[in-house]
């Protein structure tokens, strides 16, 4: 058996399954039954045809940049600067990178990058604002917002939908015969299953009680790959051990475990083994759809509770990847005439023809499961999902640009998988910005070998195409790829008119780590959701005039997502008052900054009051990723006293390993800056980023990952602006 992870899938996965996350797709009209009410129509003629059309909670609103770089030239000058002192609290060699880069960060690592804003603040040593600060605090109000939502509304609605749809699947069990009374068990158990992982207390069916048992031993097991008992398909068992946020309470435990196996598990149209589960796995997803159609939930459609929990985690996302609701109810409605109960579905031939026509529907842009060799992965993964996984373009690249599209093709042999020089088994971070056009990005994997297979450059080649001919809209259509958007200008290589550091090759380099180390955070946040491809007071009588990182597209990208979020959140109800608040302050800050970046590329001087808020930086942004005692009791651990965390991205099932991601502590970032037509040094802070490759019995939670000791080595290309060295006294 060829084992094909959720991170591969084959070459023909062409453009109209990338942008499979910005609308509900194929049998779906947008019409009353669709949930999302589209804000923006455009239709895009993508590979064989068909239409894709984005939308969302909230429109997009550019915040425009008016600016030409042109910033004074400089060329740095350690005796010159006029705060000597700073530039002496470095070693000779940090000092040496110092003067030749325009900057030199230093692996002094802090608990939080606003912590080094303080201790410029209160030694009076010029702020450098960076674009790792202010994205880390958009990633904080982002994680709250998601976990508020979900403490305060999805657990409570997941819970009485899995009352309701048991109750359901009782009732079919009960009126079911011959073989719609098998996928109606099957349905029994399936829900039986999250009820208990939501709610541990509850009871489970006896006509299943063996089944779920069995099934629930392997979740709390959570080895790797094992054969389900109650679907007979293989399973990764190790996907169950709850990582992100979702370690940092008990409740958060069970709602990720819960919606992890409705994310997961698959009703399958096509089982080239056993084309009777076929049939019945889709008898049991055609029960599901009228169940969810039928039933209520305190006197509300179930449909409408399942829509509370799937838009706006499409909102903060995407759309499902897989089959939904509405492609199964749009076809059955065509086939049968209604939504089918189980004496409809007794009869074979009508099955047969709904399997046929649902197959015409999309396939999965990321293909999950065990795949035979010779099948194609997209077909024969073809399923429903209850509450599926959501495409993400990162994991769409991952999956193209590894085994099997990369490297050449499985030779069974009859004996255990094992990884060749031939076969690339892991994506790296990097390939997402050399999908996304980034030179530099592709340079260093290169020079590292990891584009030394077979088929990568042209496998490379497609998607850049692909991702090179997305419009805006596309990009803006929900917060997961608006974030990914935001992050784009950060692959630009900063030419002339720009200040002397970022005009350096060093400077490429930690602007790639600052991209790597803000997408590390957006998986983190998302990765239940995101389906994977298989980190004594001396004051000054002046405050020193500090620096803004001049990245004013970055600045005005950020405040238009945060308006997009803080507008989508509010109108469905799910937006915090708190955090409404902070995403108020958030916006203001980062339009200030995008105003100051082009004066500072302009070669103007800043206003007083724009270099007290430079001064004080570090003090806003504690305000702004600090939430009250209310909120941090009930969705927050001490995990999250710390920035460093960790999220596995791509799964390999043939070596059982897992590729992590990780931020650690903040480090360091000593810049010399031009300001008022002086050179002085500047000090910031910025990510510090992991990637290494993990057992995968053993994904890491953000606790294992805090107390890891040593951490892997960081990627050997940092090392052009990270300088480890003991500093001087």
């Amino acid at each position: 058996m060829k084992r094909i992870d959720s991170s591969l899938a084959t070459a023909s996965v062409i453009l109209l399954l990338l942008l499979l996350s910005f609308g509900l797709v194929g049998a779906q009209p947008v019409s009353e039954a669709s949930p999302i009410q589209f804000t923006q129509y455009m239709p895009l003629v993508i590979g064989g045809g068909e239409l894709v059309e984005a939308g969302g909670f909230a429109d997009y609103d550019p915040v425009p940049v008016d600016v030409t770089p042109n910033a004074p030239p400089y060329v740095p000058n350690l005796d010159a600067v006029r705060n000597l002192d700073v530039p002496a609290r470095l070693s000779d060699g940090q000092r040496t990178v110092l003067e030749t880069n325009g900057f030199v960060v230093v692996p002094d690592g802090h608990a939080e990058i606003s912590r080094i804003y303080q201790t410029a603040y209160w030694a009076s040593i010029p702020a450098f604002v960076t674009t790792d600060a202010v994205l880390h605090a958009f990633h904080i109000l982002y994680d709250y917002a998601l976990r508020l939502a979900e403490k305060q509304h999805f657990i409570a609605n997941l819970r009485g939908l899995n009352a309701a749809m048991l109750a359901s699947a009782e009732a079919d069990y009960s009126a079911a015969a011959g073989s719609v009374r098998g996928a109606a068990r099957q349905n029994l158990a399936f829900f039986a299953v999250a009820t208990k992982l939501l709610t541990p207390d509850a009871e489970v069916p006896a006509p299943v009680q063996d089944l779920v048992g069995r099934e629930l031993a392997l979740i709390e097991a959570h080895a790797g790959f094992a054969q389900s008992p109650i679907f007979g398909y293989q399973e990764d068992y190790s996907q169950y051990v709850p990582r992100g946020h979702y370690t940092r309470n008990a409740d958060f435990e069970r709602y990720f475990r819960a919606m992890m196996w409705y994310g997961q598990m698959a009703f399958h149209l096509k089982t080239p083994d056993d084309p009777e589960a076929a049939r019945r796995e889709t008898r049991g997803a055609l029960l599901i759809v009228r169940a969810l159609h039928n039933a209520h939930i305190d006197g509300e459609p179930a449909l409408d509770v399942w829509e509370r929990i799937y838009e706006p985690t499409a909102f903060f996302v995407g759309t499902a990847d897989d089959l939904t609701v509405y492609d199964y109810a749009d076809v059955a409605r065509q086939v049968y005439g209604d939504l089918p109960g189980p004496g409809a579905l007794a009869d074979d031939a009508q099955l047969d023809a709904f399997i046929d026509a649902a197959r015409r529907l999309r396939k999965p842009a990321i293909v999950g499961g065990w795949v035979d060799p010779g099948e194609g992965p997209e077909a024969v993964t073809q399923s429903f999902r209850f509450m599926g996984q959501r495409f993400i373009p990162d994991s769409y690249i991952f999956q193209q640009l590894v085994y099997d599209e990369v490297g050449g093709a499985y030779q069974g042999t009859g004996v255990p998988f094992t990884m060749s020089a031939g076969i690339r088994g892991f994506p790296r971070g990097l390939d997402v910005p050399a999908a996304l056009n980034s030179a530099h990005a592709l340079a260093i994997l290169t020079n590292e070998g990891d584009t030394d297979y077979d088929g990568y450059a042209e496998q490379l080649a497609k998607v850049q195409d692909e991702f090179a001919a997305l419009p805006e809209a596309q990009w803006t259509s929900n917060l997961y790829w608006n974030w990914l958007h935001t992050l784009r200008p950060l692959l630009e290589v900063k030419g002339e008119g720009y200040p002397y550091f970022m005009q350096t090759p060093a400077w490429a380099d930690k602007d790639l780590h600052t991209w790597l180390g803000s997408w590390t955070e957006l998986r983190h946040d998302t990765i239940l959701y995101a389906k994977q491809s298989h980190s004594g007071i001396i004051s000054a009588p002046e405050p020193p005039r500090g620096y803004v990182e001049p990245q004013p597209w970055v600045y005005a990208r950020l405040a238009a997502l945060t308006a997009q979020m803080r507008a989508g959140l509010s109108r469905r109800g799910l937006l915090h008052d708190e955090v409404a608040e902070k995403l108020d302050g958030m916006e203001q800050l980062l339009l200030a900054l995008k105003t100051m970046s082009e004066k500072e590329l302009r070669g103007e001087s800043l206003t007083d009051d724009e270099y007290l808020t430079i001064h004080n930086i570090g003090q806003t942004l504690e305000t702004l990723t600090t939430f009250s005692e209310e909120v941090e009791g009930t969705v927050a651990s001490q995990a999250d006293s710390r920035m460093a965390l960790i999220a596995d991205v791509h799964t390999d099932p043939n070596s059982g390993l897992v590729l992590e991601e990780g931020v650690g502590d903040a480090f360091p970032i000593y810049v010399v800056v031009l300001v008022d037509g002086e050179q002085m040094v500047a000090l910031g802070g910025v990510f510090s980023y992991f990637e290494f490759k993990q057992p995968m019995s053993d994904r890491l939670t953000d606790e294992a990952w805090q107390v890891m000791d040593p951490k892997p080595p960081r990627p050997a290309w940092t090392e052009s602006f990270i300088v480890e060295s003991i500093p001087t006294q």
